[in-house]
């Protein structure tokens, strides 16, 4: 039985023809290094393969960039709270003592250093699968849809310039690497695709929400506003 029915789910993707496309617009999130708001433009492409008249299977990516300037204290009490369970929040005393018991950063330079401003970068490359599914309203072009599915973010943040001078106060006895994981989430979708007759293209408007999920994931919810192109063969 499950031959039979990925056999049909194949035969239906392969008669319907897969579509390719474009999309852009708007990333709202934080960096989950620094806690900063990382809310930039986003825009990526998507395979979409027709299943039946109302199903469909999308396989998208999304890539969105941006920097944001930190302190270097706001930057370690984010750090030193994720790596080392450490809340230094409004306890810049406790946070000068810490660093110069635990990392053995000069007393004489703390203050300034930490007051200083810096700049942070922020990448986040997605992947997904999504199954939508459109709403008939008569003979509209016009194509309500809602969907669901899952994927990951590859997030990437960095400070270069805090990572170097925290080497360079602590002797070169301490190193922070840059952030790099993948966030596996799940994700839904609702939008309206424009869908004109007998032309192999349709435009659409969407809103996904992705919720990260697994334990101990410091990632809030991201929520990404798209316009978007498809064109059919």
């Amino acid at each position: 039985m499950k031959i039979f029915l990925t056999l049909v789910l194949v035969c239906g993707i392969a008669t319907a023809g897969v579509r390719i496309g474009g999309r852009l617009g708007y990333y709202s999130g934080d960096d989950p290094r620094t806690g900063q708001d990382a809310s930039s433009a986003i825009f990526g492409g998507q395979l979409s393969f027709p299943i039946m008249s109302l199903l469909e299977l999308e396989i998208s990516g999304s890539y969105t960039s941006s920097e944001t300037d930190i302190s270097m204290q706001q930057y370690l009490i984010s750090y030193i709270e994720d790596e080392y369970g450490q809340n230094y929040e409004g306890d810049s005393l406790g946070l000068f003592q810490y660093l110069e018991d635990e990392w053995g950063w000069s007393p004489d330079s703390l203050t300034s250093q930490l007051l200083s401003d810096y700049t942070a970068t922020f990448h986040d490359v997605g992947l997904g699968a999504t199954m939508k599914m459109k709403i008939p309203i008569g003979t509209l072009p016009l194509k309500p849809y809602v969907g669901a599915g899952g994927g990951a973010h590859m997030i990437f943040s960095d400070a270069d310039v805090l990572l170097q001078v925290v080497n360079e106060e602590t002797g070169g006895s301490l190193s922070i690497d840059p952030y790099d994981k993948v966030h596996p989430g799940i994700h839904g979708v609702v939008g309206v695709s424009f869908e004109p007759p007998m032309v192999p293209l349709s435009v659409f408007g969407e809103y996904k929400y992705t919720k990260p999920i697994g334990s101990g994931s410091e990632m809030d919810g991201i929520s990404m506003y798209y316009i978007g192109l498809n064109l059919g063969f």
